[in-house]
């Protein structure tokens, strides 16, 4: 009989095709799958060596804004990006920090899960409500995405440095 205790658990990177297989038999399953986020596709949401939690997902239940894991045709990549648009063949997604690219329509079959929670450094991550990633979808589809989020960066620093000059003296 083995023990969880005796079972030496190990790091190392699976390539596209391994990770695919891994995913799509636990979620065909029925369960749940947890990995690190690689890149910063999905930046300021997700970031690189977040945790993202996969879960099975109806094709009638993905919705525009919600963050599917996919394998990408025509490369074989998994990719974890938001659904912009929606149609009966397919899905149209693309990453929030993306400013132009998007990764062509999508099947459902090659709809992998969809991200339900992320944490980062072990901590529960808010990655919206069905209103706001709607909102999130339409902003990345048109491009101003990236430009609104690196203006409110601007503007935050503004703040903090006059703040902060305020208080030296």
């Amino acid at each position: 009989m083995t023990s969880y205790s005796m079972l030496k658990i190990s790091k190392r990177a699976l390539d596209a095709d391994e990770l695919a297989e891994m995913i799509r038999l636990a979620i065909n399953a029925g369960h749940s799958v947890s990995f690190n986020a690689p890149g910063g596709s999905m930046l300021p949401f997700i970031h690189s060596d977040d945790k993202i939690c996969v879960s099975p997902v109806a094709k009638m239940s993905i919705r525009v804004g919600d963050i599917l894991i996919f394998v990408r045709p025509p490369d074989n990549q998994v990719i974890a990006h938001r659904v912009v648009k929606s149609s009966p063949y397919g899905f149209l997604c693309k990453g929030d920090n993306v400013t132009s690219l998007h990764d062509g329509w999508i099947s459902y079959e090659s709809v992998l899960g969809r991200v339900d929670r992320v944490q980062r450094k072990g901590k529960d991550v808010r990655i919206g409500v069905k209103l706001g990633n709607r909102l999130i979808a339409w902003l990345s589809e048109k491009n101003l995405l990236v430009p609104l989020f690196n203006s409110f960066r601007r503007v935050k620093r503004g703040i903090n440095r006059l703040f902060s000059r305020k208080s030296e003296n």
